[in-house]
C-alpha cells in the first residue's frame, strides 16, 4: 500500500506533460503540412554553428582597415624616402649657372695714353687759370692808362683855354683848382698802372714757375 501511493502521485504529474508534449508535436506536424501545401518557403532556422562561422567574416572589416592604413603608411614613408634622395642629389636636368664675365685685359699702352691725356687735360686747365690772371692784369692796365691819356688830355686844353681866354675863362681860381684835380688823379693812374704792372710780373713769374710756355709773352 506505501509503495503505491508515490507510484500513483508520479502518473497523475508525468501524464498532463507526456499529453502537453504530444499536443506540441502534433501542432508542429499540421503547420509543416500547410506550409508544405501553400507552397511558402521554408524558415531557415540560424543555429549556433552558423554564428560561428560568420564571427571571421564581421571581424574581417578591422583587420582590412587595418591593413589598408599599414599600406597607406607604407606608401607614405617611401615617397617621403624617394623625395629625400632626389634633393640630396644634383637635378640632372639643371643647367650650370653662367660663369661671370672675365674683364678685359687692360691694354698698358691705353692706359698709358689715357694717363697721359689726363696729365693733359690737367696742365692745360692750370695754364687756363694763369693765363686768364695775365690777360685780366694786362686789361686793367690798359683801362688806367687809357684814363691816364684822357686826364693828360683834359688838362692841356684846361691850359690852352685858360691862356687863349687871357685868364677870363676859366677864371685864375677855376684855372687852379682844375689843375690841382688833373694832377691829382693823374698820378691815382700812373700808382695803379704801376701798381698793375707789378702784378703783371708776379703773374707772368707763377706761371714760369707752373710751367706754363711762353709765360712772359702774355
Amino acid at each position: 500500500m506505501n509503495l503505491r501511493l508515490p507510484v500513483l502521485a508520479l502518473l497523475l504529474v508525468a501524464f498532463p506533460l507526456f499529453s502537453h508534449a504530444q499536443s506540441l508535436g502534433d501542432v508542429a506536424r499540421e503547420v509543416r503540412v500547410e506550409k508544405q501545401k501553400s507552397g511558402a518557403p521554408h524558415a531557415r532556422v540560424i543555429t549556433n554553428d552558423d554564428l560561428e562561422a560568420t564571427a571571421p567574416a564581421e571581424g574581417a572589416a578591422p583587420e582590412k582597415d587595418a591593413s589598408a592604413n599599414a599600406t597607406s603608411d607604407t606608401a607614405a614613408a617611401a615617397d617621403a624616402s624617394k623625395a629625400a634622395m632626389d634633393a640630396s642629389k644634383p637635378a640632372a636636368d639643371a643647367k650650370p649657372e653662367p660663369s661671370k664675365a672675365q674683364p678685359a685685359k687692360k691694354d698698358p699702352e691705353k692706359e698709358r695714353e689715357l694717363r697721359e691725356l689726363e696729365t693733359q687735360k690737367r696742365s692745360d686747365e692750370l695754364n687756363k687759370r694763369y693765363t686768364d690772371r695775365i690777360t685780366a692784369i694786362h686789361e686793367q692796365i690798359n683801362a688806367a692808362q687809357m684814363q691816364l691819356a684822357k686826364l693828360q688830355s683834359e688838362q692841356i686844353n684846361s691850359t690852352n683855354e685858360f691862356k687863349r681866354t687871357a685868364g677870363m675863362s676859366p677864371t685864375l681860381n677855376e684855372y687852379e683848382v682844375q689843375q690841382r684835380e688833373f694832377i691829382e688823379q693823374i698820378e691815382a693812374q700812373k700808382t695803379l698802372i704801376t701798381s698793375l704792372n707789378g702784378q703783371l710780373e708776379d703773374a707772368r713769374e707763377a706761371a714760369r714757375h707752373a710751367g706754363v710756355p711762353h709765360a712772359s709773352d702774355y
